[in-house]
C-alpha cells in the first residue's frame, strides 16, 4: 500500500468504529480468559504502545520491535514499541510517544496521533495496554535502545491487510510450557498474544477504511 493512499484514508479511519474486542479475540490464545473492557486487579498498571505507520520507498510500513531476552513475561517477543505509564506523562498517548523515542529513537515531534485503538488486559504481566495508531510523514532512521530492543521489524501495511488466514503455531511460552496460539507469521517472526490481538483490530479497521 502506498503511503499517500494511507494518508488519504485517515479521515475515514478516524470516523469508522473500532472493531474492538471481537477482532482482538480472533487472535487470542484459547487458554486466555476473556476480560471485560475495564477489567483490572488491585495492582494492574497501565501502559501505552504505538502502531506507528511511516513511509519507506513510497510504501506504508508499521514499526514493530523484538524484545530482548530477559527474566520477564514478554521476553524475546515481538511487540509494539511502548511501555509503562509514568505520572510525568499525564496522558497515555504521551507515554507511547516517550517510549517510542526511548526505544526506537523517533523524535516525538515527527509523530502525529490518528486514533486510539481498543485497550486490552494482559494477564501474565497484569497490565492494561492502551494502543494508539499514529503516523510519521517522513522516512525514519531508528536508534534502538539496546537494553530492551533486540531488533526493529518493518512490516508493510499491505502484508498485514493481505493476511487472510489465521495461523495456529506451537510456541514455548512462560515456564517453558508449549502451547498452540493463533499468530501472524512475518518472515522468521511469530507475532502472537497481545500484539497479534492489537494488530488484528488494526487490520480490520484498515480493511473497513480502505475497501480492500
Amino acid at each position: 500500500m502506498k503511503f499517500d493512499e494511507f494518508v488519504k484514508s485517515i479521515s475515514k479511519i478516524e470516523k469508522n468504529m473500532l472493531p474492538g474486542a471481537l477482532a482482538q479475540m480472533e487472535l487470542s490464545p484459547k487458554s486466555r480468559a476473556q476480560f471485560s473492557e475495564n477489567y483490572a486487579t488491585s495492582k494492574t498498571r497501565k501502559a501505552g504502545v504505538m502502531a506507528l505507520v511511516f513511509p519507506k520507498n513510497g510504501e506504508a510500513y508499521l514499526a514493530l520491535i523484538l524484545r530482548t531476552t530477559y527474566d520477564g513475561a514478554h521476553s524475546g517477543q515481538v511487540a509494539l514499541p511502548g511501555g509503562k505509564y509514568e505520572l510525568k506523562d499525564q496522558l497515555l498517548w504521551k507515554t507511547a510517544l516517550r517510549e517510542v523515542e526511548e526505544e526506537i529513537g523517533v523524535a516525538q515531534n515527527k509523530i502525529s496521533l490518528i486514533k486510539p485503538l481498543t485497550s486490552l488486559y494482559i494477564p501474565p504481566s497484569d497490565f492494561r495496554v492502551h494502543p494508539f495508531l499514529a503516523k510519521a510523514n517522513e522516512s525514519l532512521s531508528f536508534k534502538l535502545q539496546q537494553e530492551e530492543v533486540a531488533e526493529l521489524i518493518e512490516m508493510p501495511i499491505a502484508y498485514l491487510i493481505e493476511q487472510k488466514e489465521i495461523n495456529e503455531i506451537t510456541i514455548e511460552a512462560a515456564a517453558k510450557k508449549t502451547v498452540e496460539v493463533p499468530a501472524f507469521v512475518f518472515g522468521e517472526h511469530i507475532i502472537w498474544g497481545a500484539t497479534a490481538m492489537i494488530l488484528n483490530e488494526l487490520k480490520q479497521l484498515l480493511i473497513d477504511s480502505f475497501d480492500v
